[in-house]
């Protein structure tokens, strides 16, 4: 019930563009957590995405102020760590090359106990997507992870919706394909 009484996201980011840091607190409070896993997921290293949250809050309370409204709140602080995240992978993608054979070999460790089995399909999904590029990747856990419409992650991404339609459907493509190499059916 008390969420209910909480002032909304925008109301929150107006209060911070006035320099409240309390309301900037309670706008990282609900939306940190969530930003972290999808900044983890894009960049695949703890302190890496550690950094790119506390620059994303740096830069919401030194932006408030030129929030517009065009979007939820929530999809605008996404859209801010989404393209730090890119920026980050784009200077360092010669770091993140993965090979598709780590999970085969991983699956083929696992095959003799049956026991595992729960946990390998849930390890073999997520290798799975941290073999597809961060493009694609992107629109899986934005749309699955985090729940949002095409039209909220082309905002997010800044392309067309039809860009994200189009990604989505080549991104649960690839993922078959993994999984089924791995001896998974999806």
């Amino acid at each position: 019930m008390a969420h209910l009484s909480s002032p909304d996201d925008a109301v929150l980011l107006r209060r911070a563009a006035q320099g409240d840091e309390n309301a900037f607190e309670q706008l990282y409070a609900r939306h940190s957590v969530a930003l972290f896993n999808y900044l983890l997921r894009l960049v695949r290293r703890s302190e890496i995405a550690e950094e790119i949250l506390q620059e994303t809050f740096i830069a919401v309370w030194q932006q408030a102020a030129l929030f517009e409204g065009r979007s939820a709140v929530k999809t605008w602080i996404f859209r801010i760590g989404h393209h730090k995240a890119v920026s980050w992978l784009r200077r360092n993608q010669k770091h993140l090359n993965l090979d598709e054979n780590i999970l085969l070999e991983k699956k083929s460790a696992f095959r003799e106990n049956a026991d595992l089995r729960a946990w390998e399909e849930t390890d073999a999904l997520r290798q799975a997507l941290d073999l597809l590029s961060p493009k694609h990747r992107s629109v899986v856990e934005l749309a699955y992870g985090q729940g949002m419409t095409y039209k909220e992650i082309a905002w997010v991404l800044g392309c067309p919706v039809g860009t994200v339609k189009s990604r989505m459907k080549y991104a649960l493509q690839h993922l078959e394909g993994i999984l089924k190499r791995s001896g998974f059916t999806p």
